[in-house]
C-alpha cells in the first residue's frame, strides 16, 4: 500500500519492487490481485498518466513508448490513451524546438547545416519522428 500511495505503478513495476524487499512469490501474485481487484493497480491509467507525463515533458510518441515498455506497459494500451488524449506531436515538437532554439519573439533563426543536424540529433533523442522533426524546424508557420 505504500508503494502505491506515492505514486501509480504498473503490474511489472510493483512485481518488480516486491520481489527487491525479498516478498515470497505467492505472496506478490495475492498482493497484485488484491490491488486489481479493488482497481488501485490499474496498468491502462498508468499508461493515461505516463502519456501525458511525457508529452509534458517534451518527449514524442517513441520516447513515451520506449519508456513504457520498461515500465511493462504494451503499445496498445498507449494508442488507446493516445485516441482518448489526442495529442499532435508535431506541433508538440514545434514548440519544444521554439522553446530550446528559438529567438525571443519566438521563431527559429536561419543556421547553417550543422547546427540543423544538431537540432535534429536533439530531436530525434526527444523521441519525434523525422516528418515531426521537419515540421518543427521549418520556417513556415
Amino acid at each position: 500500500m505504500g508503494i502505491l500511495s506515492r505514486r501509480d505503478h504498473s503490474e511489472l513495476e510493483l512485481r518488480q519492487k516486491l520481489a527487491q524487499r525479498q516478498c515470497p512469490p505467492e505472496e506478490i501474485d495475492d498482493a497484485i490481485e488484491h490491488c486489481l481487484f479493488h482497481h488501485w493497480l490499474d496498468d491502462k491509467r498508468f499508461a493515461e498518466m505516463l502519456l501525458l507525463h511525457g508529452a509534458s515533458k517534451g518527449h514524442g510518441w517513441q520516447r513515451i513508448c520506449f519508456d513504457a515498455k520498461r515500465k511493462g506497459i504494451s503499445t496498445s494500451l498507449l494508442e488507446t490513451a493516445q485516441e482518448n488524449q489526442q495529442h499532435d506531436w508535431f506541433e508538440l515538437a514545434k514548440d519544444l524546438a521554439k522553446r530550446r532554439f528559438g529567438n525571443y519573439d519566438g521563431t527559429l533563426p536561419t543556421v547553417d547545416f550543422k547546427q540543423r543536424a544538431k537540432w535534429t540529433r536533439y530531436l530525434q533523442s526527444r523521441g519525434f519522428s523525422f516528418d515531426q522533426i521537419s515540421y518543427a524546424l521549418s520556417k513556415d508557420d
